[in-house]
């Protein structure tokens, strides 16, 4: 079994951390004191300015300036900007703060200041330091929604407590520190590369007009290419540096997951905390899904699920037994083992946690976290004003039924418009009985013809190319059928929280359904059946034509 490596204490985290932020501003200050150095030494030994020492200190000038001025004189990004989510305060939400407060006091180490209910899967900790993280200030813990509603009370409290074990461990200050080592060295390579494009794309435009001005006087181009300068070696640089200062600064963060892994299974108790760990990417996955395949089912039609339920509907998915299984057996992720990654694989936190010795306590001996939360569904639907984006406000609420039959409604009529346009454009009406009618006359490849198909299929002749149409002509026809059955309104779509929404047709009639669409389209045409269906769903069903 693979175990974690032995952790460190704080000062020898953070004197590491900080020496190799000082390597990044020594390496800048030794580049341009190495080339202010050589200078000098070439008057010295020159004892006169000359052209040709005039032309090396030009050079140390155009290596030296962008040193100085991208990593000493420009001003660095800083998280000034709005918080996201939803502030949940200790009058609207007691006893989420006295779980939060609980556990703060449990692992000795001061609580957050301000709590904020946030819409993805995640749970983190942020604070407000200065002088690179040895100043405290005010502390901001986020916790996602989709955590409340997708883990146990217990799961909750090993997160919330893994997150306050980097308080404990002081892993919040020493994460400043790297942090900002992280932020000078990315500013600093992105920046001269930035400049060096600039240069790069100056240069090129200028060797373009020389080489068109060449061809001009009947000359060949002098095919000299365009480069970077010498902000383009400086960033490739800096850039070796920054592998090196990631490689030691997130082998550190993950000893800080380790510890805080710990810290976690002896507050909330080890299966818990391993439960929590395994469950969390699959959350994640079923997340996105929920997000993509529900919540913004309606969105291009200007519908949301009723008012709480854009994230809170998640509960839904989550509740029902097949997706229930499809999680369970999703697993944990195959995470590649990257030292520039911050924290470790999730396989090998779990096999960490569950090394250690059995403390009785049970991951799922405990009700769902979403208990925590008083009135939920308000602050779910508070959640959404403060998240989603300004349209959102105009958006009709319709519950979840509502919602899936008009967006299903509205695909069915989107889908049925090619064959409804082949109709036309043969002189029918765009019912689905003009086109049973057509079908008995034997006009079903005109119709075929009509619609789109592949390439294969427009090129094919005699019997393959009607075995390539019947499944063209067949869908035409299923879609036909459907719309007018959902626009008699005797058939409709029904929410699954497990699949896709399933068309339901009075009776169950939809193998019946199935037969017949197969009997319309065969070899030898029979659309009895079909007109049987739809008189039997109180559709107008002509009787079929004679030859």
């Amino acid at each position: 079994m693979t175990t974690p490596p032995t952790s460190m204490n704080t000062s020898t985290r953070a004197a590491l951390a900080v020496t190799m932020l000082a390597g990044f501003y020594l390496l800048a200050a030794t580049i341009v004191l190495g080339l202010l150095g050589l200078d000098v030494w070439l008057f010295v030994a020159t004892g006169r300015l000359n052209p040709a020492v005039l032309k090396l200190y030009a050079l140390s000038a155009v290596v030296a300036y962008p040193v100085l001025r991208v990593v000493f004189l420009t001003r660095r990004p800083r998280h000034d900007g709005p918080e996201s989510g939803l502030p949940l305060t200790r009058e609207e939400q007691p006893e989420l703060w006295a779980r939060i407060d609980r556990i703060a006091e449990r692992t000795g180490v001061r609580g957050p200041a301000e709590v904020r209910l946030v819409p993805e899967v995640n749970a983190g900790v942020r604070e407000d330091t200065k002088l690179l993280g040895l100043v405290p200030g005010k502390r901001h813990l986020q916790i996602g929604a989709p955590l409340l509603l997708g883990l146990t009370e217990a799961e909750l409290e090993s997160v919330l407590a893994h997150e306050f074990g980097h308080y404990s461990n002081q892993d919040v200050k020493l994460g400043a520190v790297t942090r900002a080592g992280r932020v000078a060295v990315l500013h600093t390579i992105s920046t001269l590369h930035r400049r060096a494009d600039q240069h790069e794309a100056e240069e090129a435009a200028e060797l373009a007009a020389k080489a068109a001005k060449r061809v001009a006087k009947g000359r060949k181009p002098s095919g000299e290419k365009a480069d970077g300068g010498v902000q383009r070696v400086l960033a490739k640089l800096f850039a070796q540096y920054a592998k090196l200062y990631f490689r030691v600064s997130e082998s550190v963060s993950r000893r800080q997951e380790y510890a805080a892994d710990q810290v976690a299974a002896k507050l909330a108790g080890r299966d818990a905390t391993a439960s929590a760990l395994r469950r969390i990417p699959a959350l994640d996955a079923a997340h996105d899904f929920y997000l993509g395949s529900y919540a913004t089912l309606g969105w291009d039609l200007g519908l949301l699920p009723p008012a709480g339920q854009f994230y809170g509907g998640f509960a839904h998915l989550l509740a029902d037994p097949d997706r229930r299984r499809e999680l369970a057996d999703l697993g944990m992720p195959e995470d590649d083992e990257n030292p520039y990654d911050s924290h470790p694989p999730v396989a090998l936190r779990v096999a960490a946690i569950e090394a250690l010795p059995a403390d009785g306590r049970d991951a799922e001996g405990s009700g769902p976290a979403v208990a925590l939360l008083r009135d939920a569904d308000r602050v779910l639907a508070e959640l959404e004003i403060a998240t989603l984006v300004p349209e959102a406000a105009g958006m009709r609420r319709t519950d979840w039924p509502e919602l899936v039959q008009e967006v299903c409604h509205a695909a069915a009529r989107e889908g049925a418009q090619p064959i409804l346009r082949a109709l036309t454009d043969l002189g029918l009406p765009g019912t689905v009985e003009a086109m049973a009618d057509a079908l008995d006359a034997g006009r079903g490849r005109e119709i075929a013809d009509r619609l789109p198909k592949s390439e294969q299929a427009a090129a094919a002749t005699g019997r393959a190319a009607r075995e390539f149409l019947r499944p063209v002509l067949r869908q035409g026809l299923a879609r036909i059928t459907v719309l007018a059955l959902a626009e008699a309104g005797v058939a409709r779509w029904e929410l699954s929280w497990s699949e896709s929404a399933r068309f339901r047709l009075p009776g169950g009639a939809q193998e019946d359904l199935t037969a017949a669409l197969d009997a319309a389209v065969a070899d030898t045409t029979d659309t009895a059946p079909l007109r049987a269906l739809l008189a039997k769903a109180g559709l107008p069903a002509a009787p079929a034509t004679t030859g």
